[in-house]
């Protein structure tokens, strides 16, 4: 009997004991994203991801004369899907490389397409198993691992690890963001670590309405030596080492009627932040701080056949003293805002932007957006938009002249994208903004003279393959 023939007995003899044992549907999928900044004159605003949010001390991104620049990234997604057949147990698993953009060099995330793209930069993105609780007839399922999370998309909506347990009504869950590992063994143990517990129940109370109610409770006890809160780092998630009771309570929903349809969103903050510092944009503090905050969103649109037209607004509060013992501004955890290309990451290269949360250092937001959205053809989709940015309490500093400055108009920003498809999974699309800077973006210039004059534009495209 040949070498090949044994091979075969072999392999068909696995294959017979482990089909019945197997009994699963297997599933692969992608989303090979293939992004270009094609244009921005200030390039110093899109250099690092979330360039608003590195810290009072590095805030001076827009730079007095224009860099112009150009790039291209890729941003890939594979993940595979495991499940019995009867759909009651499931497993996913999800790598991702990038956002890399083209020719950088270096080893980590994002980098490694520089000569011989070497770079070791895969990193996981899910990791999770989901099984139905036996013996109940209706929909109640465990998610253990890392996963998709999300208690409100103003508040929390990320990637995070932990356990969740769903239901038709309603979602419980426990996330640990940040371990703080207690190793101590001379002092009482203690829960350091970042631990969030989290409710929502899903209503419909009507019929065309939508309605949930939610709460998010957030702990951390780091240390006697907690680190200082930075006002250009203002989440949760970069918080550091800081002791925090934290308490968000909110309402989010939508009305559809007709062509008519409506969304919104409500939330207030309680909490306290212990035996820490605050290093803000004009003055610091030290001890125990008080947080009170909210924010209120709503959409409002029309449906005309084959357009759109929504109205979008929403208030996030700030802070207008740096130097007392009271937060006022609302503080997101971990989310991602599309609303604005130039400040937000609204442009397809959306690892590159101003900021992800829905204002701008501890100074909260007021904005304002009108859009309209045309779906042409099943292939073809385009859009326009207006906004006007506001910061919800003035940004108060000392320009380079020193003279005292309080602004907060951030500015009119135009809009506009188109989007084709190639083939049924595959898009062109691409974009651009331009922001007429209000004068609060003196704050954010490398020369600051009390005028915000640096008027910025991007445009972005993407070809993008899912499947």
């Amino acid at each position: 009997m040949s070498r090949l023939v044994k091979v075969l007995i072999a392999l068909l003899a696995i294959t017979a004991f482990a089909a019945p044992a197997i009994a699963a549907t297997i599933e692969f999928h992608g989303d090979l994203n293939n992004r270009f900044n094609l244009y921005t004159n200030k390039s110093g605003l899109y250099g690092t991801f979330g360039s608003f949010e590195k810290g009072v001390a590095s805030t001076k991104r827009i730079s007095k004369t224009d860099s112009n620049t150009t790039w291209g990234d890729i941003k890939y997604r594979l993940w595979t899907k495991a499940s019995t057949n009867d759909g009651k147990v499931t497993g996913v698993y999800a790598i991702e490389l990038g956002a890399m953009r083209f020719g950088r060099s270096g080893t980590g995330k994002s980098l490694g397409s520089s000569y011989s793209g070497d770079g070791l930069n895969i990193e996981t993105r899910w990791a999770y198993t989901q099984f139905q609780l036996p013996g109940a007839d209706s929909k109640a399922q465990v998610t253990i691992g890392l996963q998709p999370y999300m208690v409100n998309k103003f508040l929390w909506s990320e990637t995070a690890a932990g356990v969740k347990f769903t239901t038709d009504m309603y979602e419980l869950a426990w996330i640990r963001g940040k371990e703080l590992f207690n190793s101590s063994t001379t002092t009482d143990s203690k829960l350091e670590s970042g631990d969030s517990l989290s409710a929502r129940f899903n209503l419909k109370p009507a019929e065309g309405v939508k309605l949930a109610l939610f709460a998010l409770y957030q702990h951390q006890n780091a240390s006697s030596t907690a680190s200082a809160i930075d006002a250009g780092k203002y989440s949760v998630k970069q918080l550091g080492d800081v002791d925090m009771n934290l308490y968000s309570f909110g309402v989010d929903g939508g009305l559809t009627s007709g062509t008519v349809f409506v969304k919104w969103d409500a939330i207030v903050q309680s909490g306290e932040f212990n035996n820490t510092g605050f290093t803000g944009i004009n003055g610091t503090a030290t001890g125990d701080f008080d947080l009170t905050a909210f924010l209120l969103h709503a959409d409002v649109g029309v449906n005309l056949g084959a357009s759109r037209v929504t109205f979008t607004s929403w208030y996030a509060s700030g802070d207008d003293d740096d130097t007392d013992q009271d937060f006022n501004a609302f503080m997101s955890t971990d989310v991602d805002r599309f609303d604005s290309i130039v400040l937000m990451e609204g442009g397809y290269t959306d690892d590159n932007y101003g900021t992800e949360r829905p204002y701008l250092l501890n100074k909260g937001m007021f904005l304002n957006k009108i859009a309209y959205d045309r779906k042409q053809t099943e292939k073809l989709k385009f859009g326009v938009s207006a906004l006007y940015m506001m910061t919800a309490e003035d940004v108060e500093y000392i320009d380079d002249n020193s003279n005292a400055q309080s602004n907060s108009d951030l500015g009119l920003e135009f809009d506009a994208y188109i989007s084709y498809k190639l083939y049924k999974n595959v898009e062109f699309a691409l974009n651009g903004g331009y922001l007429v800077a209000g004068d609060a973006m003196d704050y954010f210039e490398v020369d600051r003279d009390g005028d915000g004059e640096e008027n910025i534009y991007r445009i972005t495209s993407r070809l993008r393959y899912k499947f």
